[in-house]
């Protein structure tokens, strides 16, 4: 969005800021703490985690110590720490959702957790409480997005997934061609990783320590689920549906995308157009966005453009920058009330809990990025007709019966945690969407 910098350093000239609070202070969260240090116009009023004293050793690199911060954690402590004097400077620090979402002050409230029920407590209560939410939680988002979008704008405020992440790379391409009047053909992103299945926090441990990131979120990463939940988000946003249950997943590097992603009749891998999918190879960690034009003078015209030969033609976003560009969407939202990327109605896709290995009845199931299950996606009407269990609302669950490795689970299968926030508003989300 055109302005935002300038739209940030007036308000910063003018004493103000957007005042914002964030959830989570793993890998994404400490990113982001330090790039909002750095602009002008937002300023960092709260921070959340399971865990204070997590929160301060991760302020420690970023030279934010105890001395600029105080501890909450109830809303009467807040109301007690408020009243000294020199408080209302530092930042807040709570384990508790209630206490952040409650606070006056706040203008957008960052979700970086990754958990689907923390997302769903804290963006129910940032709605209820009138602040924009803006999420890195895409278990979240695809579980329960599109009623958290319904109830958002009902409250005149903005409910988005940010720009950094793989869905709003992808959408940044997509509304490009979508706007030019092109015909898509397929899009998707890059996965760094190879696929494995059957990957968990032990076996990938060594790997997560050299990339600098939890184990967790490393096995959501190679498992291949992460890249079905942020394909469901962006089919949320844009009607795009994956072309098979789970995508193709093709080797290819960016030289071979047209070849490969197009109609098998014309000797590719697609039975239908559009769909969306990934990559293993050199595409990441880029997205990419497959089109063509019935139009002979257009057509004649990318090539001498040196876009290619046709019929097809590819756009190429080679990076994204992940939490690094999430000011973007907490800017775009306080000064415009403008999502980056949301669902667009209700669900049209979904990511689907299956089992990791063979499960036995009384097995506890540890949740995404574990060691008892991986997702799938495919069209929210098939999941549906086929009692499939999102795989958002599966962590704690208890296996009732035996389950074989590569199963999907359904829910007679399983024991939900029903009194979960997340599983209160998925189910009121069926009951208004479908």
């Amino acid at each position: 969005m055109l302005g935002l910098n300038k739209k940030l350093k007036d308000l910063a000239k003018n004493g103000g800021s957007i005042k914002v609070a964030i959830v989570g202070v793993g890998h994404m969260g400490k990113s982001l703490i330090s790039h909002i240090k750095s602009i002008d116009g937002i300023e960092i009023k709260a921070l959340a985690n399971r865990n204070t004293d997590r929160i301060l050793e991760s302020l420690k690199p970023l030279n934010i110590s105890g001395d600029d911060s105080f501890i909450v954690k109830d809303l009467k402590d807040l109301e007690k720490n408020n009243r000294l004097e020199g408080q209302s400077k530092k930042i807040i620090l709570t384990d508790n959702l209630k206490v952040l979402t409650s606070l006056k002050e706040i203008d957008v409230v960052m979700d970086a957790t990754g958990s689907p029920e923390a997302g769903a407590i804290l963006s129910l209560g940032s709605i209820n409480n009138h602040k924009h939410i803006v999420t890195l939680n895409v278990e979240a988002d695809v579980t329960i997005g599109p009623l958290l979008k319904k109830f958002a704008d009902n409250a005149g405020i903005v409910y988005t997934v940010a720009a950094g992440d793989e869905p709003a790379s992808l959408k940044e391409l997509y509304d490009f061609a979508d706007g030019l009047g092109f015909e898509v053909i397929a899009a998707g992103k890059g996965k760094n990783n190879p696929l494995d299945k059957e990957a968990n926090p032990t076996s990938i441990a060594e790997y997560s320590k050299r990339r600098g990131a939890s184990p967790r979120m490393m096995t959501s990463f190679v498992d291949g689920t992460k890249s079905m939940e942020e394909m469901t988000c962006f089919s949320n946003a844009t009607g795009i549906l994956p072309d098979i249950r789970g995508m193709h997943g093709p080797k290819v590097n960016v030289n071979q995308l047209v070849d490969r992603f197009k109609l098998k009749k014309d000797g590719g891998i697609l039975n239908r157009v559009p769909a969306v999918d990934f990559a293993i190879g050199d595409v990441a960690p880029g997205v990419f966005l497959i089109y063509t034009t019935g139009e002979k003078i257009i057509r004649d015209e990318l090539e001498y453009l040196l876009i290619g030969e046709g019929p097809n033609y590819l756009l190429y976003r080679p990076y994204h920058l992940a939490s690094i560009e999430a000011p973007l969407s907490i800017a775009r939202a306080y000064f415009y009330n403008e999502p980056t990327i949301a669902p667009k109605g209700g669900p049209v896709a979904e990511v689907f809990a299956v089992a990791k290995k063979d499960l036995k009845a009384g097995d506890k199931i540890d949740g995404i990025g574990g060691y008892t299950v991986y997702g799938l996606n495919d069209e929210h009407g098939k999941v549906m007709d086929e009692d499939l269990v999102p795989l958002g609302l599966i962590e704690g669950a208890t296996v009732k019966k035996d389950l074989e490795k590569d199963q999907p689970i359904k829910y007679g299968d399983v024991k939900l945690l029903e009194d979960s926030t997340i599983f209160q508003i998925r189910k009121l989300q069926e009951k208004i969407f479908d």
